[in-house]
């Protein structure tokens, strides 16, 4: 993972975090729309919600290099994704959704996927 994308991953962290509070019918249509990045990363969430995993055993079920994880894992706590929690040996993440999203907000969550479509990452 190179800076740019390490600082567009980082950047895009808090919409990331709004994506996985969305209703599954929401998130079924948005995915497909999003960067290869982005996909990877939300993936990566989603199995980590399930159960706390190390860095290895991540990268061993989505077939990317260790290091790679841990660079996507850390821009998107370094970019506010609050719902993550990393000890010594394993990272675990909290995708349940926890709040409605108001109408009004659904604009705003559109315009910042259109940004994260439009950009790498």
């Amino acid at each position: 993972m190179d800076d740019t994308a390490r600082l567009g991953l980082t950047a895009k962290a808090k919409a990331i975090e709004q994506f996985m509070e969305l209703e599954a019918s929401e998130r079924e249509w948005i995915f497909p729309l999003l960067n290869r990045g982005g996909q990877s990363s939300i993936e990566i969430l989603e199995l980590i919600g399930e159960k706390p995993l190390t860095f290895e055993e991540i990268a061993a079920e989505m077939d990317m290099n260790p290091t790679t994880i841990t660079q996507k894992v850390n821009a998107l706590i370094d970019g506010g994704y609050s719902g993550l929690t990393l000890t010594e040996s394993t990272a675990f993440s909290w995708t349940g959704r926890h709040r409605k999203l108001a109408r009004h907000n659904k604009k705003e969550l559109v315009e910042q996927f259109t940004q994260l479509l439009e950009s790498d990452g």
